[in-house]
């Protein structure tokens, strides 16, 4: 009875400090994103219950269940903030974190093997693994799940190490994130999924970058930037008959650093539609690229609109999606760190954010063609799947952990 009593009273309290306006913009992007997904099937059977349930009910059920489940239940019993550096057990019992890290490692292994054959062939020529996994008859990509307890798992390991003041160059600082990044990265390499892999490296070098901490491991991990930029050097080098440039993933590298690279048709027709659109764009449903372009409802639905909108409504559009990226990054930084509980919700919510601009830097990138083929989602805007709810899900643990901003009112 305490329990309950105790979960309904932190729950009032985070729905009246709770930053209500976080919705505000995401709402607008998904009915933005429910007119692409409609436009782009075939007007005579478009199956509205399916769509209504996997483009507004599923996501409005995450959303829910990301704004419950913090309270109390999520920070204080569930994760335990139990003190110390082991993973799996301490002095205060099991970490549950952990728990989610090694669930996020079998649903990989799971998507890849628990199905029969987990591949795909073109001809004799194995492409990729399989990457999605079917709840309730619904396919999902397990990125999605896989980069949200990664985060999670991320936000409790830089909790114990802050308040046990171990932010600076030594084992612990640099071996926990390498190990949780390693322990799903290693099957996002084999599926493979480079874009993700990407993501889950970024977040956690974020995530640890916004720490406090001494100068040396912020120089070390400036430093370790140029990594990225080596392989880059190093794909762009290899000559066009190379094996490992027709390698799944590599050749998307290739193919766009190389002007005469194949593979770029998909960017190169997303380019074209929004320079047909120009500044006042077709007109709504008058584009053409969404019913020939493949997965232009969720790749490609940044070039989509631009094709029927055009610039003069597209610089709008563009400029909300980075001030709803700035107020999370508000949110996070105005959370006042006095205890663990307050810890672990700010990097919670530093997670949330650069999840939210990596989807969104990425996707933009690719449909303007200033990076490689990810077939990274717009988030809130790209038609149903997995993005769409956990983005949702999302959304809910921020608004759920903005009621510990500095500037509630008492």
């Amino acid at each position: 009875m305490t329990y309950v009593l105790d979960y309904f009273q932190n729950l009032m309290e985070r729905i009246k400090y709770g930053k209500w306006s976080l919705l505000i913009l995401p709402i607008l992007f998904s009915i933005i994103g429910i007119y692409i997904g409609i436009s782009t099937l075939d007007r005579d059977h478009i199956p509205f219950k399916s769509f209504a349930i996997q483009n507004a009910l599923l996501p409005l059920a995450f959303f829910a269940l990301g704004f419950l489940l913090p309270v109390s239940f999520w920070r204080r019993y569930f994760i335990r903030f139990a003190p110390g550096q082991k993973l799996l057990w301490n002095s205060d019992g099991i970490s549950y974190s952990f728990l989610l890290l090694l669930f996020a490692m079998f649903l990989q292994i799971f998507a890849i093997w628990g199905n029969g054959p987990g591949y795909y062939l073109d001809g004799n020529t194995l492409v990729q693994m399989r990457r999605e996994i079917s709840i309730f008859s619904r396919t999902f990509q397990v990125g999605e799940f896989v980069k949200i307890f990664l985060m999670i798992f991320m936000a409790k390991i830089l909790m114990d190490m802050r308040t046990k003041k171990q932010m600076n160059l030594c084992r612990e600082f640099f071996g926990f994130p390498i190990a949780a990044v390693a322990s799903v990265g290693v099957f996002t390499f084999i599926m493979p999924n480079y874009s993700m892999l990407l993501i889950y490296i970024i977040m956690v070098f974020f995530m640890l970058f916004v720490q406090e901490m001494d100068i040396k491991p912020r120089l070390l991990m400036i430093m370790t930037l140029a990594i990225p930029v080596v392989i880059m050097l190093s794909v762009a080098s290899l000559d066009k008959d190379n094996a490992l440039v027709k390698t799944h993933g590599i050749n998307r590298i290739w193919n766009f650093i190389h002007a005469e690279g194949v593979g770029n048709e998909q960017q190169n027709e997303a380019m074209q539609g929004m320079a047909d659109g120009g500044i006042i764009g077709k007109g709504l449903d008058k584009g053409t690229i969404k019913h020939r372009l493949f997965g232009a409802r969720n790749d490609f639905a940044y070039s989509v609109l631009g094709e029927e909108l055009g610039l003069w409504l597209m610089l709008p559009i563009t400029i909300a999606m980075f001030v709803f990226l700035f107020y999370c990054f508000w949110v996070a930084a105005n959370i006042s760190p006095v205890d663990r509980n307050a810890i672990f919700s700010q990097n919670i919510a530093w997670g949330i954010a650069i999840i939210f601009t990596l989807n969104i830097i990425f996707h933009i990138g690719v449909n303007l063609k200033l990076l490689p083929n990810t077939g990274q989602p717009l988030s809130f805007v790209s038609s149903g799947g997995a993005n769409l709810v956990m983005n949702f899900f999302l959304l809910g643990m921020l608004v759920q952990i903005s009621s510990l901003t500095k500037d509630k009112t008492t």
